[in-house]
């Protein structure tokens, strides 16, 4: 039986519209990280239509904040003349999307906009970013519905084209099976008195809070010893959890976690869990989130996940290794035939 099932390819546009570059790290001498190489107002053209500096200086600095380390002349010069290579390929398939006079749903073009302002702090910051960039916000929303206009495209030069075997799906699971092994699972209920409470995140500036943060934290654990004084004269954790417990997530449901693996909190919480027997009360445990109290409820041994678990995960990775060849063709294609002039 063939398995068509046609995948989102967002994670092709990632490849060649994202800043998808790895962390690079600094061989000699590092320069200041915000330092931009000189790039000319004109990077490329293609088929007659310049390419900004504005875009390429913009996206550079994505790149940087990304990677997060200094980084030297050479290798600053690598990035740039990648995402150079970036905005060839979208302006490629903004010129395809125009010649197919394919339009983008405004929606979509505001959620995308929305996302990338959270990175921000507020309107303002996110402003004299852009100010800082010499973009604007229209450039910004332009340049999202390129990206939509673009992922468009790419869906129908696969659609129909990419389909996965389900004997391929099954010999893929027997010859990776333990990349599908789970570890044991935990589940735990808890109490958190945090430093920074809700309320008074919500009710003072971040500088106060920074200001007092050592005190608040003694707050804090004197919070969690008067709560683990009743939780030692037999008051249970889940009435606990619910009268004081920070973490609003959980606090109404007694604290309940459900089921983690150890991986997937801080260490020393999953190495607290890990010595408790199912039933039994850690000591106060203190994480980046504050003071814990946890209570062991449950465990789950490790196992192999069942192949019908992973099958569908496994059809969408073989329909996207296909799917990125495919895209990658299609691409080279348009190069092919377009006039490209690169001038850094």
């Amino acid at each position: 039986m063939l398995v068509a099932k046609k995948r989102n390819l967002l994670f092709t546009i990632a490849i060649f519209f994202i800043s998808c570059l790895g962390t690079v790290y600094a061989e000699n001498k590092p320069l200041d990280i915000n330092q931009i190489p000189p790039i000319p107002d004109v990077v490329a053209r293609v088929n007659g239509s310049d390419i900004s500096a504005k875009h390429i200086k913009f996206r550079f600095m994505q790149a940087l904040k990304s990677a997060q380390v200094p980084m030297t002349s050479p290798q600053k010069d690598k990035i740039v003349r990648e995402v150079i290579d970036k905005e060839v390929v979208r302006e490629l398939m903004y010129q395809e999307g125009q010649k197919l006079n394919l339009t983008v749903d405004p929606v979509v073009i505001e959620t995308e906009l929305q996302a990338l302002k959270s990175a921000y702090n507020n309107e303002d910051d996110f402003k004299k970013a852009l100010l800082q960039r010499g973009i604007t916000e229209a450039d910004l929303k332009k340049s999202i519905a390129v990206d939509a206009q673009a992922q468009t495209i790419l869906k129908q030069q696969v659609k129909g084209m990419v389909g996965v075997d389900d004997n391929l799906v099954e010999k893929y699971y027997k010859d990776n099976k333990e990349n599908f092994r789970r570890p044991m699972a935990y589940r735990a209920s808890h109490v958190l008195i945090m430093p920074f409470s809700p309320e008074l995140i919500k009710s003072s500036k971040v500088e106060d809070l920074q200001k007092n943060k050592e005190g608040l934290r003694a707050k804090a654990r004197e919070k969690i010893l008067e709560i683990q004084t009743q939780l030692k004269s037999g008051v249970g954790i889940e009435q606990l959890a619910k009268q004081y417990s920070h973490d609003e997530s959980t606090s109404q449901n007694g604290g309940d976690l459900g089921f983690f693996y150890a991986e997937s909190v801080e260490k020393s919480f999953a190495d607290t869990v890990a010595k408790l027997k199912v039933g039994e009360t850690s000591d106060i445990v203190e994480t980046k989130f504050g003071f814990h109290l946890i209570e062991l409820t449950e465990t789950k041994p490790g196992e192999y996940a069942p192949f019908s678990d992973m099958k569908e995960a496994i059809q969408e990775h073989l329909f996207m290794e296909g799917a990125q060849g495919q895209v990658l063709n299609y691409i080279a294609s348009l190069r092919k035939k377009a006039e490209i002039e690169i001038f850094y």
